[in-house]
């Protein structure tokens, strides 16, 4: 397969909304493009991935990045083991420290190494999908406890450099991800994630419909700023009680504002009934949406 390029020649810059865990085990419709986009991927001559993660946060003005080599796979019990137990993570130095210059170089203050973070679901489930042979050269950078909203647009800023090294970003999170309020009877009775034929709440849909219209009508620095101000919306609680996984998208945000990138949904899988999972693409491997509607 050949070599292909970005019109920009900068790598895409990407938001997975990874879902419960069980999204590491079954098809969706998310799944099915992710793998699609790994593969361009490869065949593009990628040289690495950063994930950005919900499930880590540093307290103070703390940016951490992964450097344990071989790290755990937690959080994945409700997963057969068959689909994360061998799956290769390949932590690279080099990529961290490359990460943590580059913050270093845009003032944040507090960035260094951690060699003990394990992984979770939230970079595992697409990782899987995305790479089924072992992730590229790889690291992960925290969130910031403060969640302030700026601060991380600003690492999503600092980040986008690595863009026209042959790196891909990837902040992973959830579109509207409300755990208090999803439907968890039929998940727990029965395995059944994505209820097929349930409806979601008016403020599931509302917050999802708000989420994609920002990222499809705005570019560059106003892309930054209206999911920033999303964040201060009266929907916003209701989908994000808590806002480690709105705030990964931030920094995806901040990455391809850089490149005044055009945001495309490429696909969506409803989960517990009220959770959705949108798969969000800025910049271009030529990869057609899957199972969301024109």
């Amino acid at each position: 397969m050949g070599k292909t390029t970005s019109s920009t020649g900068l790598f895409p810059v990407v938001f997975a909304s990874h879902g419960s865990p069980l999204m590491c085990s079954k098809e969706s419709t998310s799944s099915k493009w992710w793998a699609e986009f790994g593969k361009k991927s490869l065949a593009s001559g990628i040289k690495g991935v950063v994930y950005i993660g919900a499930h880590w946060e540093e307290l103070g003005d703390r940016i951490r990045v992964a450097t344990k080599f071989n790290p755990d796979k937690v959080q994945m019990d409700m997963v057969p083991r068959s689909f994360w137990g061998d799956y290769r993570i390949n932590i690279s130095q080099d990529l961290a420290d490359r990460v943590i210059r580059l913050l270093q170089d845009e003032q944040f203050t507090d960035v260094q190494a951690d060699p003990t973070f394990d992984w979770h679901d939230d970079t595992i489930t697409p990782a899987t999908w995305m790479f089924p042979d072992g992730t590229p050269p790889a690291t992960v950078v925290s969130l910031n406890a403060r969640y302030n909203p700026v601060f991380h647009v600003r690492i999503g800023m600092a980040l986008a450099k690595l863009r026209s090294e042959g790196i891909l970003i990837v902040g992973t999170g959830g579109a509207v991800h409300n755990l208090y309020r999803n439907n968890w009877v039929p998940m727990l009775s029965k395995g059944d994630n994505f209820q097929v034929g349930s409806t979601p709440a008016k403020w599931a849909i509302d917050f999802e419909r708000a989420v994609s219209d920002v990222i499809k009508n705005n570019q560059g620095p106003a892309l930054a700023g209206a999911l920033v101000r999303l964040t201060r919306s009266p929907g916003y609680k209701a989908a994000h009680p808590t806002d480690d996984h709105f705030f990964p998208l931030l920094v995806a945000a901040g990455a391809a504002s850089v490149g005044y990138d055009e945001g495309r949904l490429m696909a969506q899988t409803w989960e517990l009934q009220h959770m959705c999972n949108d798969q969000f693409l800025w910049g271009d491997w030529n990869v057609a949406p899957v199972g969301v509607k024109a």
